[in-house]
């Protein structure tokens, strides 16, 4: 009786055990789940309650990453520590894959229970078993149980957490790409941004020259980029080139086995592509060029690198058919304003080439004081359109040989005003208007129309001050020769503080230095 009993006693001290190791396990589980749980972290509490609960130190865990959607390092500890053990706890995993239950190996006594996360067995979680296997089951059941829906949950939250970030980067995209309308800086924005997005070691973008039927690097990011930007390919040629002739996309994860990859590219630039994803870029019907990642950095190219990629070419086919619509509109106003300048001048014969000197004498004054591009935008306009206002003024005066006396003078003067009121129409000009009516003021308020001083005056219209005087100086009239340059480089340092700026003086003096010529 007593030797009986004593083994009651033992059995219920070890079914108590087990209990107490369930509950230890509910209690580190429930931690767990309230906070983002590291695999390591959760793999070791696991371990130490496997340990505890059998107990036994040869536990292992195994899962297969790509199945389970996150990285999780294999864990094992006593035999399977060893060199053999791991080979014996990898065909064990096998087997519970194979198998997708919980089943004991008497031979090797070790019990082992399969991982699933959504249905499919992605692992297995094992351990050595000495004693009674049933209740030893429930713990392993439950150990496995949870292990899988953790790691459920975090494969789960990383996608969540990935696809987050990849709409995060392409709303950000795409916002850069909208708040420009400079093709090239569209194009760089583009492929720095969809390599960085898709995770690819280089990217590309690709137009189509209509002419030639060939396809160019317009943009070639990565260490060999500047050399590959050289190569052209033939439409129908190589990866890319298939893409733009038949408008498909294409993911190859390993381009040796793929007999549309043109391996001259690699031999010429010195790069070593394995693999390319590639789509079309298309405006309307019409495929205007082909967006490339090359060289996954981690693992292969997928269909939601694809989905990415096709969706980030649509903007990007937007962002540059509206940046090629500006172009062709701002150039179209350029063209307007220059030949609406060109009709004036042909008005007075003896002023040819005035406008054009002006223009490239502002222009060398505005980039020499790092003004900003929209600024120099409107001292391109402004220099221009200028002397539109003289369109208002009589021949006789205009064209006049001699020098005007003063009520003609005074005519020729409100030449800035009507230049001003002719353009303030056009809302397009509105920055740039002042340039064009305040060119005639003088630092020192002697100016005209409105005798404003110094920094009342706008950038723009001080900058076409010291251009408009500096090429009437080296203008041969009528009723004066020209100054020579040094000669006319003289008058405006004397005039700087009085009649011009200081600062326009001398960063126009620096262009003529740097080869700016008359």
């Amino acid at each position: 009786m007593n030797g009986r009993y004593r083994k009651e006693v033992e059995s219920l001290k070890e079914r108590l055990r087990l209990r107490e190791a369930e509950l230890s396990l509910y209690r580190n589980m429930e931690k767990l789940y309230n906070k983002r749980f590291d695999v390591d972290r959760v793999l070791g509490i696991l371990a130490d309650v496997l340990k505890d609960a059998i107990p036994s130190e040869d536990v292992f865990v195994i899962v297969d990453t790509d199945a389970c959607g996150i990285e999780i390092a294999p864990l094992t500890s006593g035999r399977f520590a060893k060199r053999g053990g791991q080979k014996l706890a990898t065909l064990l995993e096998e087997r519970a894959v194979e198998e997708g239950r919980l089943f004991y190996d008497d031979r090797q006594r070790v019990m082992v229970a399969p991982l699933k996360v959504r249905r499919r067995v992605c692992g297995a979680i094992g351990v050595g078993v000495d004693g009674d296997i049933r209740e030893r089951a429930r713990i392993l059941r439950l150990v496995s149980g949870q292990l899988s829906s953790l790691i459920e949950k975090r494969s789960v939250f990383n996608a969540l957490e990935e696809k987050v970030a990849q709409l995060s980067a392409l709303h950000e995209v795409g916002s850069l790409l909208v708040s420009t309308l400079d093709e090239k800086v569209v194009r760089e924005r583009a492929i720095s941004s969809i390599t960085r997005l898709i995770g690819a070691e280089a990217g590309s973008l690709l137009l189509v020259d209509r002419d030639r039927k060939e396809l160019y690097f317009e943009v070639a990011l990565g260490e060999k980029g500047e050399r590959v930007k050289t190569i052209r390919l033939k439409l129908g040629e190589g990866i890319a080139g298939w893409v733009a002739k038949y408008g498909k996309p294409l993911i190859v994860n390993d381009v040796t086995k793929d007999k549309r990859f043109q391996s001259r590219v690699d031999k010429y630039s010195k790069f070593k592509t394995r693999s390319i994803i590639c789509v079309p870029v298309r405006i309307k019907d019409d495929i205007i060029g082909v967006l490339e990642g090359i060289n996954k950095i981690d693992g292969d190219f997928t269909a939601d690198d694809l989905s990415i990629l096709e969706l980030f070419s649509n903007q990007v086919a937007i962002a540059l058919d509206n940046a090629r619509l500006y172009k062709e509109i701002r150039d179209t106003f350029y063209a307007t304003s220059e030949a609406l300048a060109d009709a004036i001048e042909k008005r007075d014969p003896y002023t040819g080439g005035h406008t054009e000197r002006v223009l490239q004498y502002s222009i060398a004054i505005a980039e020499e004081l790092g003004l900003d591009e929209k600024t120099r935008e409107n001292v391109r306009f402004a220099a221009v359109l200028h002397d539109v206002g003289k369109i208002g003024i009589d021949d006789c005066i205009l064209r006049k040989q001699d020098r005007l006396d003063h009520k003609e003078q005074d005519i020729m003067k409100t030449h800035p005003q009507l230049g001003a009121e002719i353009l303030s129409h056009i809302p397009h000009l509105r920055d740039v208007v002042p340039g064009i009516l305040y060119h005639h003021e003088r630092v020192d308020g002697s100016g005209y129309p409105e005798g404003l001083e110094d920094g009342d005056i706008p950038v723009i219209a001080r900058i076409i001050s010291v251009a408009d005087a500096y090429d009437a100086m080296t203008t041969t009239r009528p009723y004066r020769k020209a100054l020579s340059k040094d000669a006319a480089i003289k008058e405006l340092k004397r005039c700087a503080g009085t009649q011009f700026d200081r600062a326009v003086v001398n960063a126009f003096v620096r262009a003529l230095k740097k080869g700016l010529r008359r």
